[in-house]
């Protein structure tokens, strides 16, 4: 007897090795798999502007990235004794605005340097809501405990998804036409906009996905579905029910390697993970 019904392992055209420089950048998964990606060592940029929900907001950043000028004034702004940006999450930000902006022009050089040089960019949607700061009319990638009265909520709308990622596909590929783009819809569940309100967002964001997607450079890898269809159980959920629990996590991971690896990749990777237990267990000591 079947108990669970097991995705098919998610094919690709290429393949990962060490000599390759990844880009992440998104949600949640960007962060999981971009920390699996470092502790073994491989050449990666994972959230260099912080955690990102929305498309608009990762794609507000891949512009800035190849064109500074574009993070204007309006991006910046004072409240609560710190300068924040609102291109970036919380945590880039800073009570000095001289130091918060050298912070922010230092991020956008080393992302165009490592962009213009690799060869696979990860970008993972959370949401379709978007939050938009009624004062400047501006989408944020984050509201910084700033008082909701001064925003805006809207969901996007799959065209407006679709036109925005073909203008900016069309960009990363004059600067690097190599690169090849995968994008991924995180699992995590946003029940703070309603039950059915997520849904209907996560739908947005896999048929926006589904038109972007051509099988040659642009691909989809199935995070969401391995812990929605696959696993399909509470007990692979943190305690707060919305978030994969760390053993989702690894089989998730466990499904990159497997469909991204090569095979000398992966006795590589055995054997970082082996170096890593022997220096995680001197360090116990």
């Amino acid at each position: 007897m079947k108990f669970r019904t097991e995705l098919p392992l998610p094919k690709f055209p290429f393949q990962i090795s060490y000599q390759d420089r990844l880009l992440l950048l998104g949600s949640c998964f960007s962060d999981h798999i971009g920390s699996f990606l470092e502790q073994h060592r491989f050449f990666v940029l994972s959230n260099p502007f912080g955690t990102l929900f929305n498309p608009v907001s990762i794609a507000n950043v891949l512009k800035m990235t190849i064109d500074p000028t574009l993070f204007t004034e309006d991006y910046r702004y004072f409240f609560d004794k710190r300068w924040v940006s609102f291109a970036h999450h919380g945590s880039l930000s800073h009570h000095d605005e001289n130091q918060f902006i050298t912070q922010i022009e230092q991020q956008w050089q080393n992302t165009k340097a490592f962009l213009e040089k690799t060869g696979l960019l990860f970008i993972t949607f959370g949401t379709a809501y978007c939050y938009r700061f009624l004062e400047r009319d501006l989408v944020v990638a984050n509201c910084h405990k700033i008082p909701n009265r001064q925003f805006e909520k809207f969901r996007l709308t799959i065209e407006e998804i679709v036109q925005i990622y073909r203008e900016i596909v069309q960009k990363l590929q004059q600067i690097n036409p190599s690169l090849k783009i995968i994008f991924t819809v995180s699992p995590v569940r946003h029940l703070g906009d309603g039950f059915h309100e997520n849904q209907l967002s996560k739908s947005v964001l896999h048929l926006a996905i589904e038109q972007l997607t051509d099988d040659k450079t642009i691909f989809y890898f199935p995070a969401y579905e391995i812990l929605m269809d696959d696993l399909r159980d509470y007990r692979f959920y943190a305690d707060d029910l919305c978030h994969p629990q760390e053993n989702a996590v690894r089989y998730i991971e466990e499904i990159f390697a497997d469909s991204f690896f090569s095979q000398a990749t992966k006795e590589k990777q055995k054997e970082i993970e082996k170096e890593n237990k022997f220096l995680n267990h001197r360090k116990l000591k």
